[in-house]
């Protein structure tokens, strides 16, 4: 069996996930658009104020002239489908570049005679060939789902799916170079995460401030430089291929100068101070802290972020119809409210995968030996992993905090409405009971077995769809509410209710309990 083969074999259901998700929502969302608005006077009005919002421009770019059905796809659903993207290709590509190499994996196979080369040389072949099949699937779903959508042409659709391979391959690409510096493969997908950020920072600085040739520098600009079902411009495809072509020719180049099992950067495995712990919530703490302040500004930014732009979407709720992706998640009421519950229904998604991430971390401490350490000192069975549990929930709780504070100064500058502070605060916070109910998922599928850790992305997917795309794309309700976002009630609103709340807190802590008890009932699991 080839190297490029046993990657597959691996790797397939993650693949087939991430594949079947991106392409079910291409399909999935574009004939919503054509009903979207009742009259051809409602979409134009859509329209200008989109075109006028600053808002819309930095989380989704410009919305070209005249607005039909497939640009508002494209410009809507194809921002948030180029996220998605980026981050499947900095998690596919860690997956068979670096963590292969420091789980063993290419050790073992370089054992039997394979050239050293060889292993690089097959992940880049996958990655290529998951480009190709996304960007086939895309195509396909979009020019399929379209048939009777304004606006949508075969050639849009196979520009559409050809911007969506490259963006997965220049960033994929990126990837691979910046798993040749770091030191492991957690450093990597951090690196690679960090990329991502950037390129979406840089992407909505050159959208914000009309800067073509800046927001075409960033990976994330592919869609608004090849504007399918626009201008079909295929020469911008090219470029975004040449560069990936070039990135995965430098990773090549780097992967041939550094050491075996180690990065370009070196890594410090030990400290001259001595590290002073005494529980394993102590352990917990000291080995996260890092990783927690990080999120804890970058999840900040981003509310302080959307809720200083957040006037003039409040005004073209008050006075008109908003429509399209955004309209459906402010809806009919308070349009100040709506707003900042949109806002901080962004906030939780991101603090859900930071609980995720955290939990996470204590199945690579167990496959990496650590936990076997603490559990040789006395330390109960169950104890390791209900403390990064309780770190975890604590450390949701000090970045919604922080996040809800900022947000309650910043908001009462720029929103029109009653008690704006109050309602930006509290929406925040209340995202906290589902970082609790999504932590408690991983750590009841980590307890279970350090295999199944991985399905603890799951309910988040869900959670997230549900929250971002269930009125877009007409899920019930009854639905809609099985997810853990958006359940945060109005505190300033007649009747507030916190039921669902005190229900995800019982929920996360019900399945914490059971993660840990099941953690004394299994072998720990080691590479």
């Amino acid at each position: 069996m080839s190297f490029t083969r046993l990657l597959i074999r691996r790797h397939r259901a993650t693949l087939s996930a991430w594949l079947l998700v991106l392409t079910g929502l291409c399909g999935g969302t574009v004939s919503s658009y054509q009903n979207t608005y009742a009259t051809e006077q409602q979409r134009r009005t859509a329209v200008a104020l989109a075109q006028e919002d600053r808002v819309s421009t930095l989380l989704y770019g410009r919305l070209p002239d005249p607005g039909n059905a497939a640009q508002m796809f494209t410009w809507e659903l194809g921002a948030i489908l180029s996220i998605l993207t980026a981050v499947m290709a900095v998690l596919v590509t860690v997956a068979v570049t670096r963590a292969a190499e420091d789980d063993g994996t290419i050790e073992l196979v370089r054992g039997c005679g394979v050239a050293h080369r060889r292993p690089l040389h097959s992940a880049l072949a996958l990655l290529t060939g998951v480009a190709l099949v996304l960007g086939v699937g895309c195509g396909a779903a979009v020019g399929l789902g379209g048939g009777h959508v304004e606006g949508v042409t075969w050639a849009g659709a196979i520009v559409f799916g050809a911007t969506t391979a490259a963006t997965f391959l220049v960033v994929s690409a990126l990837t691979a170079v910046l798993a040749q510096v770091a030191a492991t493969a957690g450093q990597a997908r951090m690196l690679g995460l960090t990329a991502v950020g950037a390129s979406f920072a840089v992407r909505a600085f050159g959208d914000a401030g009309q800067l073509d040739a800046l927001s075409r520098l960033s990976p994330l600009g592919l869609r608004a430089a090849a504007e399918p079902f626009s201008a079909d411009r295929w020469w911008a495809v090219g470029l975004a291929v040449l560069a990936g072509v070039a990135l995965a020719a430098l990773a090549q180049l780097l992967s041939d100068r550094r050491e075996f099992g180690a990065g370009l950067v070196r890594r410090r495995d030990s400290r001259d101070s001595r590290l002073r712990l005494r529980t394993p919530v102590g352990l917990a703490t000291r080995i996260g802290r890092s990783s927690l302040l990080a999120w804890t500004v970058a999840v900040a930014a981003v509310g302080a972020l959307l809720s200083s732009m957040g006037a003039g979407t409040v005004r073209q709720s008050q006075t008109g119809d908003l429509g399209g992706f955004l309209g459906s998640q402010l809806g009919t009421g308070d349009p100040a409210a709506a707003y900042l519950a949109y806002c901080n229904t962004v906030v939780g998604i991101l603090v859900c995968a930071y609980a995720v991430l955290s939990v996470l971390a204590a199945q690579h401490n167990e496959r990496g030996g650590l936990t076997d350490l603490v559990l040789a000192v006395g330390v109960r069975r169950w104890a390791p992993l209900a403390a990064q549990t309780l770190v975890t929930a604590a450390g949701c709780a000090v970045i919604l905090v922080v996040t809800g504070t900022l947000s309650a100064l910043i908001a009462p500058m720029v929103i029109d409405g009653n008690q704006v502070a109050v309602r930006a605060f509290s929406y925040a916070v209340g995202q906290w009971p589902a970082a609790v109910a999504t932590a408690g998922c991983a750590t009841l599928l980590t307890g279970v077995s350090a295999r199944l850790a991985g399905l603890a992305w799951v309910p988040f997917a869900a959670s997230t769809l549900f929250a971002l795309l269930g009125n877009l794309l007409g899920i019930p309700h009854r639905i809609q509410d099985l997810g853990f976002l958006r359940h945060v009630p109005d505190v300033a609103g007649p009747n507030p209710r916190a039921e669902a709340l005190l229900v995800l807190v019982a929920l996360g802590l019900v399945l914490s309990f059971l993660g840990a008890v099941a953690t004394t009932r299994r072998d720990i699991a080691t590479d």
